[in-house]
């Protein structure tokens, strides 16, 4: 007995850009952010639930480079070039880098069992 006898609908592919901003995270960070770019600026011709994976992943690219970046910036103004500025620098770049990739990895969960990523939902 086949397990799943084949697919009755077509797929809405919206683990394209869940996949894509995975990859802008953990190994193509500059091709990866202008592939998202190019998704969310093409979205408006999508399938609904990837139109709302598309743009939540560049939101969420956006939110993640302003955070971890102000946050450095504001490490930087605080402690200026001493220990304590790196220290701070790097935990916090580590952690928020960190939260952001398990952010994707539950979209990249949502996206394949064809549900809307849980956040940012208000800006879908």
């Amino acid at each position: 007995m086949p397990y799943s006898e084949g697919q009755t609908k077509p797929g809405s592919a919206a683990v394209v850009p869940v996949i894509w901003y995975l990859l802008n995270l953990l190994a193509l960070p500059v091709i990866g952010f202008a592939v998202l770019l190019w998704l969310y600026l093409r979205s408006a011709d999508m399938p609904e639930l990837r139109r709302m994976h598309a743009r939540a992943t560049f939101y969420m690219s956006i939110i993640g480079a302003v955070l971890i970046f102000g946050g450095v910036g504001a490490f930087w103004l605080a402690f200026g070039h001493t220990g304590n500025f790196w220290t701070g620098a790097i935990v916090w770049a580590i952690v928020l880098h960190t939260s952001f990739v398990l952010w994707g990895m539950i979209a990249l969960a949502q996206a394949i069992g064809e549900k809307p990523p849980y956040f940012p939902r208000k800006w879908l």
